[in-house]
């Protein structure tokens, strides 16, 4: 999405334009069958539940534009071993933000739950 575009003031100059995807949706599916434990369904609960609280909110974001975050978090209750992760942001920085530190949030949950599992034993 970049190019050249007339300038909208004189139209005889041309400079980079670049489009900004707006209203930006992700969906992460994130299983826990394919982990060696026979404990994944309760894995998946239990970083359910750690990262539930954060999700309850909207994050938004006032001083800089007004923007809102929306993020859902579901657990597949069929499977038992799977969380859906959803998420709505204003634009694209804000989206790969979000992925990124929720991604990060339920990395440092399973590794906790994973120790705590293998101490147990």
């Amino acid at each position: 999405m970049f190019g050249t575009a007339e300038n909208a003031a004189t139209k005889l100059q041309r400079g980079p334009m670049m489009s900004l995807p707006t209203n930006c949706k992700a969906q992460i599916e994130i299983s826990f069958k394919s982990i060696m434990l026979p404990e994944s369904a309760l894995l998946a609960k239990s970083i359910y539940a750690a990262i539930g609280a954060d999700t309850k909110m909207c994050y938004r974001d006032d001083a800089a534009s007004g923007s809102e975050t929306k993020i859902t978090l579901t657990r597949d209750e069929d499977a038992n071993s799977s969380i859906l992760l959803e998420l709505e942001t204003p634009d694209i920085a804000a989206l790969r933000a979000a992925i990124n530190s929720y991604l990060r949030l339920i990395n440092a949950s399973l590794k906790i739950c994973e120790a705590s599992l293998t101490n147990s034993r």
